[in-house]
């Protein structure tokens, strides 16, 4: 894109989008549970295949042409989609392919980078904010439920995707504009790309084959989310150069997110659901501002550490703490880790980027029909809440300090000449 406004438009516009699209309610308990069920018709393999798809076109389209009308058929899509056959597989599928595009034209300049580093998060930390105002005051698990007269037609994500089809559409006349890396096509990349998803989704079938297959009815322990932490570092370490300091990054604010706390609000009252976005969204924008100005990875993998730290502290009034943290420190430190770590080539940041939303199970849960269940007739024997806290907590903790050291060793890695080139 040649305009320069309407360029950094459009990435916030699509970053926004892509983020809200891209954030699926995870595991299909209720759908098939066989192996082919849950590669191909869950919402995790509609992940998986978002996160391919994403960091493909990232790793070879480079015509603007291309890019942009791919996006604005993507947002089309999603409209409609969103609209009138609303459709999680469609959804994350249309964000994916928004992602990798408009990382293409974010890779030009670091700000714009940036800036979408910040609308991605933003849009994926607002998800909920955006169910809330389409629902009302109907609890999101009873949304699935409900008669159609009773639930609002969605309006955010309509309008959001015109606005893209519209902003991608005029910034697009200009002509191209100062041109990216170019296409990367390492074996190595290919093998990160695949390691993510395909990680993610294995971890997702056997979630969902624990849950059908519990020895104490529909109840149980799920650890084994923590085991595809090595997997993600497998794929930090493909990466050629000093890329996989992206990955290390989501796998710091993926782990990181299983910690924060969940502040419940009135949602029928609009303004507070606006207000609460409105902070995410001023913590996010000064983490970036930070990331670029002064951009040291080891302070956002500092932060994001004491935020997992903050989760231990469970009872009024130290709870407080943990709210704070969730709320304003983790979306700066996210951001500012993210733009830190953000690499000139896009396909190491679209895969970066996408590690929170390929992995779309719990890495540490005790699950079951407590919802329904007096939690005083609950036997308590087979397992404890406060065992469960520490062990995701310090699961996470120690997580971050080991992609911490895993940035400060691929950092050690000489730069592309190309990259040098660049400097």
């Amino acid at each position: 894109m040649h305009n320069s406004g309407m360029s950094a438009l459009a990435i916030v516009l699509s970053g926004l989008l892509a983020g809200l699209l891209s954030q699926s309610d995870g595991v299909d308990v209720f759908g098939n549970a066989g192996l082919g069920g849950g590669l191909f018709f869950s919402v995790g393999g509609g992940v998986a295949i978002a996160v391919i798809v994403a960091s493909a076109l990232a790793m070879v389209v480079r015509r603007h042409s291309i890019l942009a009308g791919l996006s604005i058929a993507a947002a089309a899509v999603a409209g409609v989609m969103a609209a009138l056959f609303p459709s999680d597989v469609a959804a994350v599928f249309a964000g994916g392919v928004l992602l990798g595009c408009t990382a293409v034209w974010a890779s030009s300049e670091r700000v714009l980078q940036a800036v979408l580093t910040a609308s991605f998060l933003l849009g994926l930390l607002s998800v909920g904010a955006v169910e809330a105002l389409q629902y009302g005051d109907v609890p999101r698990r009873y949304a699935d439920y409900l008669t159609e007269p009773d639930v609002s037609t969605p309006v955010v994500i309509p309008v959001l995707c015109a606005l893209v089809v519209l902003a991608t559409a005029w910034g697009v006349r200009g002509g191209p504009g100062r041109q990216g890396p170019p296409p990367d096509r390492d074996i190595r990349t290919i093998g990160a790309i695949l390691l993510v998803p395909i990680g993610g989704l294995l971890l997702n079938v056997l979630f969902v084959h624990n849950l059908f297959q519990s020895s104490y009815g529909f109840g149980g322990h799920w650890y084994f989310g923590l085991f595809v932490v090595p997997v993600l570092f497998a794929a930090a370490a493909l990466l050629p150069g000093r890329g996989g300091t992206m990955v290390l990054a989501g796998v710091a604010v993926l782990l990181t997110s299983t910690t924060v706390a969940r502040v419940g609000i009135e949602v029928s009252d609009g303004v507070w659901v606006l207000g609460l976005v409105a902070v995410t969204a001023l913590a996010v924008a000064a983490g970036a501002a930070l990331g670029v100005r002064w951009g040291r990875p080891l302070a956002g993998f500092t932060i994001l550490a004491v935020v997992c730290v903050t989760a231990l502290f469970e009872s009024p009034p130290l709870d407080n703490v943990n709210y704070v943290a969730s709320l304003v420190l983790f979306p700066a430190a996210a951001a500012y880790l993210y733009v830190a770590c953000t690499s000139a080539d896009p396909t190491p940041t679209t895969l970066g980027l996408a590690v929170p939303v390929a992995i779309t199970v719990p890495m540490v849960v005790t699950y079951g029909w407590t919802a329904y269940t007096p939690l005083t007739s609950i036997d308590t024997s087979a397992y404890s809440p406060s065992v469960d806290l520490w062990l995701s907590t310090g699961a996470a903790f120690a997580t971050v300090v080991l992609a911490c050291v895993g940035t400060w060793f691929l950092g050690r890695r000489p730069l592309p000449s190309s990259a040098v080139d660049d400097v």
